[in-house]
């Protein structure tokens, strides 16, 4: 075997068991050491592909094409509405101009008219449909937020975590079906926790425990606020209500 092309098979194949390979191999220390540092490359690569899957891979999986689904639905409900209502704009614009083009006497038509009061959500509700939606928004976030960032934003709460309050992966204001809200996400037992802190002016209907086919939570009243804790299934909230409740002072 010439010099090319041992040198070709000690890099593509230096596992080669060929009596040739191997005789050349041993005629010098330059061509051991070409085949040594070749196996060495390659344990590396293959070291590095062995990636070890997580037990519940597949079921987060699913977890996401089930959040798509039900976020393409959503859309698709919001975009016939707005078609909707569209035609009922233009239709009830039409229908004033035509009786003015008419030569009869205009015929005016007194209609009392009700403001539609739209009753109060229940706050579980409103959590697990929010969580469902910023899925993917903040399914990977990890921002490694400060004690100090988490502070400055819960003192609007009236509230102040302490130094056991626990890893924060994001923490930020958010739209609670309208009512300005603090959107934080911990790290759990099993894993990510999301907490909102919901003022308790915005009028939501309360749930103390609350649960779809995907989410479960449990929600109380604190101080001036609703804390409400979702997290998947085989998540223990309870553990994390106990430890919320000995890391964040309430001004009550």
């Amino acid at each position: 075997m010439d010099d090319i092309l041992f040198r070709h098979s000690a890099i593509a194949t230096p596992n080669d068991k060929s009596d040739a390979f191997l005789s050349r191999a041993a005629a010098s220390d330059s061509a051991k050491n070409l085949v040594e540092e070749s196996k060495a490359f390659d344990k590396f690569l293959k070291d590095s592909l062995q990636v070890d899957v997580p037990s519940d891979l597949t079921d987060k999986i699913l977890l996401e094409q089930s959040f798509a689904l039900e976020h393409d639905k959503t859309v698709s409900a919001r975009w016939h509405i707005a078609i909707a209502a569209s035609i009922a704009f233009v239709i009830g614009i039409s229908v004033p101009m035509m009786g003015q083009l008419t030569n009869s006497p205009a015929v005016v038509n007194t209609v009392s008219t009700v403001p539609l009061v739209k009753p109060h959500s229940d706050i579980g509700s409103v959590a697990l449909q929010h969580v469902k939606q910023e899925y993917f928004l903040t399914a990977k976030a990890n921002e490694n937020a400060t004690l100090q960032t988490v502070n400055a934003k819960l003192a609007v709460y009236g509230a102040k975590a302490m130094d056991n309050f626990g890893e924060v992966l994001f923490v930020n204001y958010c739209s609670f079906e309208g009512t300005s809200a603090l959107h934080m996400i911990l790290k759990g037992e099993k894993g990510r926790v999301t907490v909102f802190v919901v003022p308790e002016d915005a009028g939501f209907m309360p749930s103390s425990s609350f649960k779809d086919q995907h989410l479960k939570g449990i929600s109380e009243h604190i101080g001036k606020a609703s804390l409400v804790i979702v997290g998947e299934p085989d998540e223990p909230l309870e553990v994390m209500k106990e430890k919320l409740a000995g890391s964040i002072k309430w001004d009550i």
